[in-house]
């Protein structure tokens, strides 16, 4: 455990520090530093929170799965293990003894029912006849009577010769004017074949039944029946709280240093090395949550002090307790940063003004 040094502690590593690079500040003299603490603290609140609910439930199918579930009278009064740590989720199924039960499906028989597409015709209405894909009950339905089944007079005959190109069609005897070789070989001088969906029957097989008439029923899976329970559910879920002040950004500081605590009862006392400003910080996170059933605090903490040298306003000493004594680093003040930042920004616009004077 990392103990805090002392003010006095703190700046003499930080004077030795100076003088290992050259310097010679004293630093311990009375007013030669500003001097804070900014210690490192970090706590870490892992919760089991445990629900109970109970719901109404409908299953299609025969009772199966919640039958082989463990029952119970009072769900509050049931008892389950705790988890064997908080970060662990778990989940109990449960039935309420005597909810468990079977209904028929209302809207089938033996979980088949109407077809809703064809409501239970077994299809759909269709024409028995179509128009005839050769001829398109056009003039060449028939050469002789155009399907009518009335021959022409012998004038009209033969101004209504076959086209030269038609010569040699096969044609097929008119089912009307039985001519031989006159008609339209798909039709016979119909106009019309019988249509190839139906079959000529009027009825086209429903796409959904196939002509079955009857489809299985979703609703229940075919089953025809529903299983009905009470379902309570017992539920530990890890929930999770942190809060942290953590070192600059700029600063890396060891961890294998940090005082280390692990709480897991609720009221436990926070660590002696904690200062008033962190344990104010993880008050709020120890609060006892609804359902919590069990906890494990993690806190973390690091002395980290600051010191602020008035000869030396462009640097900034951070000391911390170390495995060998303690440690310090130096960087940069807040003000040197900015200067450094407004004087590149400089060197850039005279760069820029430079560069465009040339160019022109």
């Amino acid at each position: 455990m990392a103990t805090a040094p002392s003010r006095e502690e703190i700046l003499k590593a930080v004077e030795r520090h100076i003088a290992r690079r050259g310097g010679g500040v004293h630093v311990t003299v009375a007013g030669a530093a500003d001097f804070s603490w900014q210690s490192l603290f970090d706590c870490q609140v892992l919760r089991s929170i445990e629900r109970r609910e109970e719901t109404p439930r409908k299953e299609k199918g025969r009772r199966s799965a919640p039958a082989r579930q463990p029952t119970y009278t009072d769900l509050d009064a049931y008892t389950v293990p705790p988890p064997a740590h908080p970060g662990l989720a778990k989940r109990y199924e449960l039935v309420r003894e005597g909810s468990l039960d079977e209904l028929e499906c209302p809207d089938c028989e033996d979980g088949r029912k109407d077809c809703g597409t064809c409501e239970g015709r077994g299809g759909r209405d269709c024409p028995r006849d179509v128009e005839c894909a050769v001829c398109h009950g056009g003039p060449d339905t028939c050469w002789e009577c155009d399907g009518t089944g009335h021959p022409r007079s012998r004038r009209a005959r033969a101004a209504a010769a076959p086209r030269p190109d038609a010569a040699e069609v096969e044609r097929a005897t008119c089912s009307r004017c039985r001519r031989p070789d006159v008609a339209c070989p798909s039709c016979r001088g119909r106009r019309q074949t019988t249509c190839a969906v139906c079959s000529g029957t009027g009825l086209a097989p429903c796409a959904d039944c196939r002509g079955a008439r009857r489809v299985r029923d979703e609703a229940c899976g075919g089953t025809g029946r529903f299983t009905v329970w009470t379902q309570g559910v017992i539920t530990h879920t890890p929930d999770r709280e942190e809060t942290k002040v953590s070192a600059p950004a700029f600063l890396r500081v060891r961890t294998d240093q940090w005082n280390h605590r692990t709480l897991c009862d609720v009221g436990a006392e926070l660590p002696g090395f904690l200062d008033d400003e962190h344990r104010k910080l993880a008050a709020p996170l120890l609060a006892v949550k609804d359902g919590e059933i069990l906890r494990r605090v993690t806190l973390r903490h690091l002395p980290l002090a600051r010191v602020a040298l008035r000869a030396d306003p462009d640097r900034v000493y951070y000391a911390y307790p170390g495995p060998g004594g303690i440690v310090v680093h130096r960087r940069p003040s807040k003000e040197r940063v900015t200067a450094l930042v407004w004087a590149a920004l400089t060197v850039v616009a005279l760069v820029t003004v430079v560069a465009l004077t040339v160019l022109r």
